[in-house]
């Protein structure tokens, strides 16, 4: 009775301290019991969604009995309250610590009941910032209370989180928590040392020993990772503030950013681009959003950007994954030595995430987590061996290209200096024959003035005699024979004498030419030689790229101090320009911008070489800009001596203008002859053509073109017998000539020679398979060519010949050859057209040249060509032969045959058909 009775009041009390709400469930601790101990399965909770209710009010809801050993708290915008009752029976602990197990609440309130139970003491605790005992050491929130043995109190916890919450609510006794903080001290201590160890050893690694590519993406990796667990332990954020608020959204920017480094991983160093676009966009994509959350947190921090920030890892995590797997598989580069490693760092924030969100309630996957975790730092360890191994393979493959690349650009300047040796050989042998031509040449000019050919041939010999001096000059620099000979000189006049033989040049061209110095006057030493070769060669290439009314600006300057004195001199044409990718190369010695069949321009690849060379040897520089399709700027510095006062050594200068001579104009069209062939010469040349031009003067009736362009314009309207063309030209090359103008119905019956210094016979069959009738390779042989042309006219005139007589026999007339030519179809064509409008009097040579898709003038220079007929004979002739066959098998009446073969007056078609075939129409039958 007596224990009943004390039963009754303890009972009494509980119901008085709880307000009158109800029995709460409550956690008895004696002495038996093991501290710390976790009473979250003892705990009741109430969701609050209006965030206003008071404790007075709270005490008053349902709460709901909670029996897991953790909670799982989603991402919301409610409060959760948290309620527990201790009661303290046997121990004789006064002082109590509860600890929320979690250092990412966003505030938390604690509510204990006071002494006298009549009141609650109330503590806030937001994110822990500035009161942390150690910085690098997890830190949860925690509240100090007092329970006296044998007294019971109501607990409420209040949390106000937008973030989701996985957690436990663990109660120790002083001594209890002093311990544990040590084990935590000791453990996470650790795990510190090993990751800040990680973090030193990757960037040390990746600055100094292993400057790859893959393993720098990865040291980034390691940073974004290493605060990525920092952020999920709310140990990021304090770092760089106080503040809790500017804290929570740091650690979410931190432990948000989980993926990102693995993203940026595979997007560079794995090259995902080439097994498909959808992995690249795909990538893209999720860093894209990540970093979208990341930013959008500090502006607006909203539980949906948290919870959305959740599914994007877990999202990515798994993608990463299977990605990893993937290259492992496929055996692609890097994935051997880290796809391990971020599968282990993947799996390991996948499961957080999943275990955040409640996915999976299994109590053990924290620790799955962290053994993931751990498990990375393990296996980077062993792999560390594995990529040093593949760095140092690296090194080695690169030294041996090195050392290949060495090895081979001494055997090409072996070779170049082969061929420099070669051609300097060459060029002093070919200096005794130039010798004994120029006399006899200058003898022949004399005697023979009016020649133009005797021009053409001294001009070219000088052009020779020019490309061979470069060539020893540029042996003489490699060899150091080349010396420095200054003369005293006004520089002025000097480069006006340059600048003047350029005048008739440009004025041939039409292009504008403006040079201009900076002084009247400037007296100085200088060679002379080098300096005209150089300013020759750089003017010379700005006409050669520079087409007709173009522009080419020359500006010199001179600057003296004391007796040193500068030359600044800048070359600007405004031509085709030089591509950024061929820039750096033309100086290089035998290249060429152009080296196509389409070759805009002549040249060797000496002139701009030898121009690099002296100015080196004079101790100057020179420098270019050019830019594709708008021109190119050489700008060079050459040191002289200036001299204030000239000597009796001055050299004087007596400047000419118009030095060069103008070139010899080419005829297009020689006075038409009747009865004469027509020959077509497609050359860019200018010399060559007119050479070639007459050659043929007095046999043909000439027309020129300087492309293939043009010559296919004017093959179309003029229909010339016989074409000269050659291989290499602008715009289109021999070869599109002559395969377009063999594949066109109107014109493929000319013959075509090809005219090429390409005489190897590869380059013949290509030739000839693009339809070329003759190849006749450079230097070619006067009376070859002759013979060659005349042969090919010859042909032609036997094919005229063939064609000439029309068939008598109207069923040898349809009928049709097994494999036909290109001639024969046109024929066979011709006759079809005929036969539509053989009754038709009024069908005239336009409506035949229409029905064949070609001009009057065409059909009538094709007909000639193939028949040496005119329209009027062909068409007549087939009439009389259809006639003479219906006749011979007497179909009808003379006058019936007449009318249906397209003849209105029956006299004139027997005085046609007498002439024809010596007999009457009537004696015919």
């Amino acid at each position: 009775m007596k224990t009943l009775t004390h039963h009754s009041i303890f009972l009494l009390i509980l119901i008085l301290f709880n307000g009158g709400n109800g029995f709460t469930q409550g956690i008895n601790l004696s002495k038996t019991k093991q501290f710390p101990a976790n009473i979250t399965s003892s705990i009741e909770i109430f969701r609050d969604s209006t965030k206003t209710l008071t404790l007075e009010q709270i005490k008053t809801q349902h709460f709901k009995k909670h029996t897991k050993k953790y909670f799982v708290f989603p991402y919301s915008n409610d409060d959760y309250w948290v309620r527990f009752t201790l009661n303290n029976t046997e121990t004789k602990f006064e002082n109590w610590i509860l600890m929320w197990t979690n250092p990412l609440a966003e505030q938390l309130d604690f509510y204990v009941p006071d002494s006298l139970n009549k009141g609650f003491l109330h503590k806030q605790q937001k994110i822990i910032t500035s009161e942390r005992e150690k910085k690098f050491i997890q830190e949860d929130p925690i509240f100090p209370f007092k329970l006296l043995p044998k007294q019971a109190k109501t607990i409420y916890i209040k949390l106000s989180s937008q973030r989701g919450h996985y957690g436990t609510i663990r109660l120790y006794t002083p001594e209890a928590y002093h311990k544990s903080r040590l084990d935590d001290f000791a453990g996470e201590g650790f795990l510190n040392g090993l990751i800040f160890f990680r973090l030193f050893l990757v960037l040390v690694l990746s600055f100094f020993v292993i400057k790859d590519l893959s393993f720098r993406l990865y040291s980034l990796y390691t940073i974004i990772r290493t605060f990525n667990y920092w952020g999920f332990l709310n140990i990021a954020g304090p770092l760089f503030t106080d503040d809790p608020d500017m804290a929570k959204k740091l650690d979410f920017l931190f432990y948000n950013s989980a993926t990102l480094g693995a993203g940026l991983f595979i997007l560079v160093a794995f090259k995902v681009h080439k097994f498909h676009r959808l992995y690249l966009y795909s990538i893209v994509m999720i860093l894209v959003v990540n970093i979208f959350l990341n930013a959008i947190i500090f502006f607006d921090y909203q539980w949906y950007w948290l919870k959305g920030g959740a599914y994007l890892i877990i999202a990515s995590s798994i993608y990463y994954i299977i990605l990893n797997v993937y290259f492992t598989i496929k055996k692609t580069s890097f994935a051997k030595y880290y796809s391990i490693l971020f599968i282990f760092g993947l799996c390991s924030t996948c499961l957080l995430y999943v275990r955040l969100l409640g996915w999976i309630e299994f109590q053990p996957i924290y620790m799955l987590s962290y053994y993931f975790f751990l498990a990375e730092f393990f296996f980077f360890i062993f792999f560390l061996g594995q990529i040093f191994k593949n760095t140092e393979r690296n090194k080695l493959i690169a030294e041996q290209k090195l050392n290949f690349n060495l090895e081979q650009n001494a055997r090409l300047k072996e070779l170049d200096n082969i061929k420099t040796q070669f051609f300097t050989n060459i060029s002093h042998e070919f200096r005794t024959p130039l010798t004994l031509l120029v006399g006899p040449i200058d003898d022949l000019q004399k005697k023979y003035p009016q020649e133009g050919i005797i021009a053409v041939m001294k001009r070219n010999l000088q052009r020779l005699q020019s490309l061979i001096n470069q060539l020893l000059d540029l042996s003489k620099l490699e060899a150091g024979e080349m010396t420095i000979s200054v003369e005293e000189v006004d520089l002025v006049p000097f480069f006006r004498q340059i600048f003047a033989s350029f005048e008739s040049l440009a004025q041939g061209k039409q292009i504008i030419f403006n040079h201009s110095q900076s002084h009247l006057q400037q007296f100085g030493k200088f060679d002379l030689d080098k300096l005209e070769k150089i300013l020759t060669n750089l003017l010379s290439n700005a006409f050669k790229f520079t087409s007709e009314n173009g522009r080419i600006i020359v500006r010199v300057d001179f600057k003296v101090v004391d007796e040193k004195g500068l030359i600044n001199i800048s070359v600007q044409d405004f031509g085709i320009g030089i591509s950024s990718e061929r820039l750096p190369h033309i100086f290089d010695r035998f290249y060429q911008i152009d080296d196509t069949n389409q070759r805009q321009h002549e040249g060797t690849g000496i002139g701009l070489s030898l121009v690099k060379e002296l100015i080196n040897f004079l101790e100057g520089k020179i420098q270019v800009n050019s830019q594709l399709g708008e021109g190119t700027t050489f700008h060079l510095t050459l040191p002289f001596v200036a001299l204030n006062n000239p000597t009796e050594n001055l050299r004087h200068l007596f400047v000419q203008e118009n030095l060069i001579s103008q070139e010899l104009q080419e005829e297009n069209i020689v006075t038409e002859t009747e009865g004469q062939n027509v020959m077509l010469i497609v050359e860019d040349n200018a010399d060559l053509r007119n050479y070639i031009g007459s050659i043929f003067g007095n046999d043909f009736q000439l027309m020129m073109a300087v492309d293939g362009e043009e010559g296919l314009k004017k093959s179309l309207e003029y229909i010339p017998d016989i074409v000269i063309c050659d291989l290499m030209m602008p715009n289109l090359d021999g070869l599109g000539f002559c395969e377009k103008l063999k594949n066109d119905e109107r014109i493929n019956h000319i013959p075509v020679i090809m005219l090429t210094a390409k005489a190897t016979l590869s380059d013949k069959l290509i030739g000839l398979g693009k339809g070329a009738d003759d190849y006749v390779s450079k230097p070619f042989n006067r009376e070859e060519l002759i013979l060659r042309v005349h042969n090919l006219v010859a042909q032609r005139q036997l094919m005229r010949e063939k064609y000439a007589p029309i068939i008598s026999d109207k069923t040898q007339i349809v009928e049709v050859v097994k494999e036909l030519t290109i001639d024969e179809i046109f024929i066979q064509k011709a006759k079809s057209i005929i036969d539509k409008y053989l009754d038709k009097s009024e069908f005239d040579v336009d409506t035949f040249a229409n029905e064949m898709n070609l001009s009057s003038v065409q059909l009538r220079r094709k007909l000639k060509a193939i028949t040496n007929q005119t329209v009027t004979e062909f068409v007549r002739n087939y009439r009389l032969a259809i006639a003479a066959d219906s006749l011979k098998r007497g179909i009808g009446s003379v006058s019936e045959i007449a009318y249906q073969v397209g003849f209105d007056s029956l006299p004139y078609f027997s005085k046609v058909f007498l002439e024809r075939y010596g007999k009457t129409p009537s004696d015919w039958k």
